[in-house]
């Protein structure tokens, strides 16, 4: 690849395996052998015509989750044992569902909390140990903002980045709304 992509990068070091993740819903492995840098990883991936890689992690316990959120207002929690395979496949179909496009992905160990932004200025914040983990990577998720007036969730990051000064606020639970923006507060 030529220029480096606009993909989040997880942790990948103490890792045998390198799992990017791409913007066909595919997920590629590199085994971490004579590799050093992600120019290297993905000078080893034969990618399809348009595919760019959104996601790279390391993992050689498949523990935790993934949490892919899209933009009709759901998000999936899936195993990361459902990435494992016997054999040292290089390409996996279908790593996430491909119904919606993917807004945020991240690899989780413990629950965090969320913050969701719709396209109406609508904000929610929610925890990840409400959505129920699944082992099926094509998952369509559970409706974490609800749509209205043909709005769409156009981002979700950790709580921890939004500056909000009483979070609480705008904790509901999931398939809601959300609430406007409190002056002062920032996303």
């Amino acid at each position: 690849m030529e220029n480096q992509p606009d993909a989040k990068f997880g942790d990948t070091s103490n890792s045998d395996e390198i799992m990017v993740f791409t913007s066909h819903c595919n997920v590629y492995k590199v085994q971490r052998t004579e590799i050093f840098s992600t120019h290297q990883v993905l000078d080893k991936i034969e990618f399809e015509e348009g595919e760019k890689p959104v996601y790279i992690i390391g993992d050689k316990k498949y523990s935790g989750f993934l949490i892919a959120a899209f933009e009709n207002g759901k998000i999936a929690k899936i195993g990361m044992n459902s990435y494992k395979t016997e054999f040292k496949r290089k390409k996996l179909k279908n790593a996430f569902n491909n119904e919606s496009p993917l807004i945020f992905i991240e690899r989780i160990d413990n629950d965090i909390d969320l913050v969701a932004v719709s396209s109406i200025n609508k904000i929610v914040l929610f925890n990840t140990g409400l959505i129920n983990p699944v082992e099926s990577r094509s998952t369509k998720g559970v409706q974490a903002m609800k749509q209205k007036d043909g709005s769409k969730m156009i981002s979700v990051m950790r709580a921890e980045q939004a500056k909000l000064a009483d979070p609480e606020f705008y904790r509901k639970g999931l398939n809601v709304i959300g609430f406007y923006l409190k002056k002062g507060d920032e996303i």
